[in-house]
């Protein structure tokens, strides 16, 4: 059975304990006969991954993954070793999952609020019913069998439905506000709602972030989100006022004191904090 790390004092501890054990591995000779960290944990990694042929997944040696193509989507299983693993000691093993699209990438090229690929990416415990982080240990050749049983039925109950919404624009655009691991991200949730065509999603993701904004046009909406989200990178001012015209906004900026930015939505200010010196842009180049 995983190990289940549900706060910050549990993943302490069990980083004490994987040190306890491991104090005096690392940088020494392995004893004959040993079993090596990374043949452990191919071959039992590999083993998940055979469970999954049938649902047309590929196993990676190399990447320690495996993974799927579902249409518009690509899916995603890694395995991530425990930073403290050594040989005959502890090998320790977490799972990862992940849901992309080459298509979403090229649509956030020229419409979305972020860059790349992803659609959501997140623990394997993470994912419903509960929420914990789960480690599974391979160091025992006695057990390691009952540990991938385990990795593989956590997988079918927790990896596999999540992955099955995003087999399809429909079934993404139905399920989107119900899944966690996709709405936890906002900017990400904003830019999968419009790239799917649910602007009613898109809208309560909105409403969520910024309950105080006026009723308006869910495009001036999004362009009033972008602004704010861009305000973490630095962006020089004449591309703030670029991408709010671009979003067909009435943008109006102006540089107070050192970093804050003003501007104006349909007549409602709202202020923001740049990190740029005031002298990079001139006022008077915006336009």
């Amino acid at each position: 059975m995983p190990q289940s790390l549900h706060s910050l004092d549990d993943h302490i501890q069990e980083i004490l304990e994987a040190r306890r054990r491991t104090q005096s591995g690392p940088f020494q000779p392995v004893a004959p006969g040993t079993e090596r960290v990374a043949d452990v944990l191919a071959n039992a990694c590999a083993s998940v991954a055979e469970a999954f042929v049938d649902c047309g997944f590929k196993w990676s040696k190399s990447g320690l993954h495996f993974s799927r193509k579902a249409g518009l989507f690509r899916h995603v299983i890694s395995f991530q070793a425990d930073s403290a693993n050594s040989s005959g000691a502890h090998v320790g093993v977490s799972i990862h999952v992940q849901a992309k699209s080459a298509d979403l990438a090229k649509w956030r090229e020229t419409n979305g609020v972020t860059t790349g690929d992803n659609l959501w990416i997140t623990q394997i415990g993470y994912l419903p019913p509960t929420h914990e982080y789960l480690k599974w240990q391979l160091v025992d050749a006695t057990t390691r069998a009952a540990e991938v049983r385990s990795m593989i039925s956590t997988v079918r109950e927790r990896a596999l439905p999540a992955l099955a919404v995003c087999s399809n624009k429909e079934s993404l655009a139905a399920q989107l506000l119900d899944r966690p691991e996709m709405t936890w991200i906002p900017d990400w949730a904003v830019d999968i709602a419009l790239w799917v065509g649910n602007t009613g999603a898109a809208d309560v993701l909105l409403r969520r972030q910024s309950p105080d904004r006026t009723c308006c046009p869910i495009s001036k909406s999004i362009g009033a989100w972008k602004l704010r989200r861009h305000r973490h990178l630095g962006l020089p001012i004449d591309f703030i006022a670029w991408l709010g015209q671009r979003e067909g906004m009435a943008c109006l900026f102006q540089v107070r004191h050192s970093r804050v930015i003003t501007w104006a939505h349909n007549g409602k200010p709202h202020t923001c904090l740049f990190s740029f010196r005031p002298c990079d842009v001139p006022p008077s180049q915006v336009r």
